[in-house]
């Protein structure tokens, strides 16, 4: 039929990118985050649709805009703010509904059984670390873990 139009629903993700963890330093600079920037889109399937969200301290909000521009931000300073923010947000918006599958940008245990949470709602999870920061619970939490500095780029957890 001539001019109709299909309305394919297309899959979205969510990112929820605690910087400080993936960069490895509490302290924030433009430059470490474009690389993370980098890295990240580079190893990580990004679509189109997706939401990228990033979490630091207030000292390190600067460096996010200027490093990774046109995202949403999220602050939280002192211990684990970052992850407290990012778990607040799995908590109160109801991710579940809204996207078909999470990242999470952290290895942080903390955020494992948020992790769990959205795995026993349906929704495929995968934690995004560095090989050296990533905890035993959120690897087990997750359905897949992406290294970001390693040449296994992804591995799947056994079914």
């Amino acid at each position: 039929m001539i001019g109709k139009t299909s309305h394919v629903k297309q899959p979205r993700a969510v990112h929820l990118i605690d910087a400080e963890n993936l960069c490895g330093s509490p302290l924030l600079t433009a430059s470490a985050v474009r690389d993370l920037r980098r890295t990240y889109t580079d190893r990580v399937p990004v679509g189109p649709m997706d939401q990228i969200i990033l979490a630091s301290a207030h000292i390190s909000v600067l460096a996010l805009q200027a490093g990774w521009p046109g995202q949403r931000y999220v602050m939280r300073s002192g211990p684990n703010g970052a992850d407290i923010r990012l778990a607040e947000i799995v908590a109160e918006e109801q991710l579940q509904r809204r996207f078909q599958h999470v990242y999470f940008g952290s290895g942080d245990g903390g955020l494992a059984p948020f992790a769990g949470f959205l795995e026993g709602n349906g929704v495929p999870v995968t934690a995004v670390s560095r090989i050296e920061s990533i905890s035993p619970r959120m690897r087990l939490a997750t359905s897949e873990v992406i290294y970001l500095n390693h040449p296994a780029v992804a591995l799947m957890r056994a079914a």
